[in-house]
Order: structure tokens, then sequence, then C-alpha cells
């Protein structure tokens, strides 16, 4: 049975400088100074997602996101994607194994209070998932959707509770991946070879990723999967983050 809220309660998170730290994994779930840039230059510019936009011919462009947490990526994604002109439809596909309670998300919105992120309704329909999810661990899907202020075009959620062995096997083909799981040496099953062998069944010629990770077993087996890897300036002080595709 995957965990739920209730195995896990508020009592496995602690605030540091008002951000959620987790006791299970020794990781903070986003940064108070800097966090929203930071998701911006890993992932946005890591994957080149607006270029990839600007390009699509594709119906609906899928991201995929290991690691959902307070849903700060989706939140700048989002972003990104309601300023852009004309940009494709979106699915953004995520999945969590421990979600955050409603007040320890809604830390995101004191952290970064000229943004909008979680929003009445929005937490209402996570909420009324998270429930759905507990009475029956086989309803594990959270959907929501906005719509583009100018083509109309679709901003699709979709967020799987549980085990990552269980939920990305759900997941469709993707275009883009986010990997955003806590640090690897704290969170290794998020980063094990299996996992990443199914995000090589989940790809096609031309997925890319991109991830704040710079570990030498990570780099070792996207290589060995077909994944170009390439070592780039991580953000700030980070020295070193990780990109590439599927060749």
């Amino acid at each position: 049975m995957p965990p739920t809220p209730k195995n896990h309660p508020e009592t496995s998170i602690e605030f540091k400088d008002g951000v959620p730290v987790s006791k299970l994994f020794d990781d903070v779930y986003f940064s108070k100074q800097g966090g929203w840039e930071e998701s911006h230059f890993v992932f946005l510019e890591g994957n080149g997602i607006q270029s990839k936009w600007e390009q699509s011919g594709k119906s609906t462009f899928r991201i995929g996101e290991l690691g959902f947490g307070s849903g700060l990526n989706i939140f700048v994604t989002l972003e990104v994607w309601k300023f852009t002109n004309n940009p494709p439809p979106v699915a953004f596909i995520s999945l969590e194994g421990y979600p955050l309670t409603t007040n320890i998300l809604l830390t995101l919105n004191t952290s970064y209070p000229n943004k909008n992120l979680w929003f009445e309704e929005l937490i209402h329909s996570y909420e009324s998932a998270i429930q759905i999810w507990e009475k029956d661990p086989s309803e594990n899907l959270w959907t929501y959707t906005w719509d583009h202020p100018n083509n109309q075009h679709p901003f699709t959620l979709q967020v799987y509770f549980g085990d990552i062995r269980d939920c990305l096997p759900k997941f469709p083909e993707i275009h883009s991946w986010y990997l955003d799981g806590f640090s690897p040496m704290k969170n290794p099953d998020m980063w094990s070879s299996d996992v990443i062998k199914q995000l090589r069944e989940k790809s096609v010629k031309g997925t890319s990723f991109a991830t704040f990770s710079s570990a030498g077993f990570l780099r070792r087996n996207l290589a060995e999967l077909g994944f170009v890897v390439e070592k780039k300036k991580g953000f700030g002080r980070k020295r070193e983050m990780i990109s590439g595709f599927l060749k």
C-alpha cells in the first residue's frame, strides 16, 4: 500500500527559516531565497522548454516530473506558459510519495507573496484527491487544468500519489523530464537504475532532461541507456548540474 499523509503526519516536517524540511530525507522542499529562479534555471532553461514550445508540432507537450513536493516547479512552468504568446497545450505529469498537508503547501504562498500559487479552488481539488486516495489507494491520480489567456489551450496538471515504482509506469510518453527528487544521497530510491530504465522507456528520441544533481552514478546510468549527458554550471553556489537528451 502506498504511503499516505496519515502514515507520514506533519511531525515528519520541520521548519527552518520558514521553509519546510523533510525529516525523513533531511532536505528542503524549496528555497526561500532564489528557489523560483533556481527552478527556472535548472528545469526550464536546462530543458530549453520555451524554445521547444515555439518549435513544437505536438498536439500536447508533456513534461514529466519526479517529486511534486510543494508544487514549485509547476507554478514556475505555468507562469512562463501563460506569458508565452501562443504555446501548445501542456500536460505536466508528476508523482509524490509523501503529499504535503494544506498548511505546509501554503508556506509556498508566504515565501513568494507576489506570485499566483495555491488558491482556494486548487487547494480544495488537491484535498479531495488526497481523501479519495486515502480511502482507495488505486485511485491515486489528481488532475487540474488551467486555460491559456490567449489561445485557450489547456495546461493540465496530473499528479500520481504513491511509490515511484507504482506511479512511474503509469506515465505517458514524455518530451522533457524534471528530475527533482530529494538529493540522491538522501533518497536513493528516486534515482535508482530501475527508475532510470523506466525514464528511458517513457522517452523518445530527443526527449530532454535536467536535474540539479551531477552525481557520477546518475550520469553513468543515463549515458548507458542512450542519453547524451552534459555537465553545466549549477545555480548560485551549486557548482554543477546536468542536462541532456535521448539520442
